[in-house]
């Protein structure tokens, strides 16, 4: 059995019967230095975590591995379930082995230390290389009353200019340093002036209050005409065919997309408009159209949008993206095979691809793939035909059908 314990800022104090038994009982005990420190006098093989999860992992695995009468014991800070590390080791270890002994979060002794309800609060993080500065400032916007979870390179004051940059004002900031240590303090004051302070102890919580109520934005309805889009040569999906194409991502507000061979961006822009609160990424491979998709981009007022200009798959591979929610794939043509194998390998469980194809080849690629990776495939064929003038009377113009594959990466 693994009980992962949540430690307070009183250390040992701070903790109860049932947790002081399965660290007193362990045979494998694994925690900070600082806590480790704490229980010198427990017999047990020691780990101590630092830098990713792997490490305990491994040994954790490897001590389950020769069948221990005794449990193991993770110390961990606050709430091991709040961006802590119980999430991953219930993850690998399984829920049925794996015990959660929760103590007061972070965040709860920081609002206490600043006086501060948790009523409304959102819980954010911006720990690790993966974090995504401009989802995370998109989220604090968006709310009331924010937490956030800093790190050495998503400082506070590196929130708070980039949230500066994107025009956000009107918050009370605090940032809650070395909570139960010797130098424990609080800072507080305007984004302008947690920007401007040059560091803070490496533990620390921020906390961001609107002083005014955030503006709700409307939900962003898919179907913009395409001739509010600049474009060229054609190279737009069209909005009928764009709006089946949106539903079959199934966007969320926090969603990452892929949109490849991206024209002129206007599927990339919708994606943007719907997921206010993600990322994404539009790859092109001609220079004139990128320029479309910037220039579309400013048009929307789309922020949360990055161009890449090259062939894919090939650009993307050496490029530090967000794992995707959704791609879209505007075409492919020869190139379908290469770029799916890319992307499936890719996507987030239970993330969709969809493939628009004017050809009955890539359609059948794609197709093909989908069924060859035993993923869920659906298939469907567009004909479209609008009214136009004839001369005062109308008369139906049809273009070119279009092929829309949707492949669901299974869950397990």
């Amino acid at each position: 059995m693994i009980y992962v314990i949540g430690i307070g800022s009183a250390g040992a104090s701070s903790l109860g019967t049932k947790a002081i038994k399965a660290i007193s009982n362990a045979g494998l005990l694994a925690g900070g230095s600082r806590h480790l420190e704490l229980f010198k006098g427990v017999a047990a093989q020691r780990v101590v975590i630092k830098g990713g999860l792997d490490h305990l992992s491994s040994s954790i695995g490897a001590y389950l591995a020769r069948r221990p009468k005794k449990c193991v014991a993770v110390i961990a800070t606050g709430d091991p379930l709040l961006f802590g590390i119980a999430g991953s080791l219930i993850k690998k270890f399984g829920r049925k082995d794996v015990i959660v002994i929760p103590n007061v979060s972070v965040v709860q002794e920081a609002l206490a230390l600043i006086k501060e309800t948790a009523n409304g609060l959102q819980v954010l993080s911006g720990h690790g290389r993966g974090a995504d500065l401009t989802a995370l400032c998109e989220g604090i916007v968006s709310s009331t009353k924010t937490a956030v979870f800093t790190d050495e390179e998503n400082t506070p004051a590196r929130i708070s200019k980039a949230l500066i940059k994107m025009g956000a004002s009107g918050f009370k900031v605090y940032v809650a340093e070395s909570i139960g240590l010797s130098g424990e303090r609080v800072v507080s004051g305007t984004l302008e002036k947690i920007a401007s302070t040059a560091r803070f102890a490496p533990l620390n919580v921020m906390i961001l209050i609107k002083e005014e109520a955030p503006v709700k934005a409307a939900a962003h309805i898919p179907g913009i005409p395409d001739s509010r889009f600049a474009h060229s040569n054609g190279m737009i999906t069209k909005q009928e065919y764009r709006v089946v194409s949106l539903s079959r991502l199934a966007i969320a507000r926090d969603s990452v997309v892929w949109d490849i061979g991206s024209g002129c961006g206007s599927v990339a822009i919708e994606a943007a408009l719907i997921a206010s609160l993600g990322r994404v990424y539009a790859v092109e491979k001609e220079k004139k159209r990128v320029r479309d998709i910037e220039k579309n981009a400013v048009l929307f007022g789309v922020k949360n949008i990055e161009v890449i200009n090259g062939t894919a798959p090939g650009c993307m591979k050496s490029m530090r993206l967000c794992s995707p929610d959704g791609i879209f794939i505007g075409g492919g043509g020869t190139g379908i095979r290469e770029i799916l194998a890319f992307c499936s390998s890719k996507i987030k469980k239970g993330g969709n691809v969809v493939v628009n194809a004017v050809t009955m080849e890539t359609a059948g690629s794609a197709f093909e793939f989908f069924k060859a990776k035993g993923w869920e495939r659906d298939l469907v064929l567009m004909n479209l035909s609008k009214a136009r003038d004839l001369n005062g009377l109308n008369m139906l113009g049809a273009s070119n059908p279009v092929f829309i594959i949707t492949g669901t990466r299974p869950r397990t």
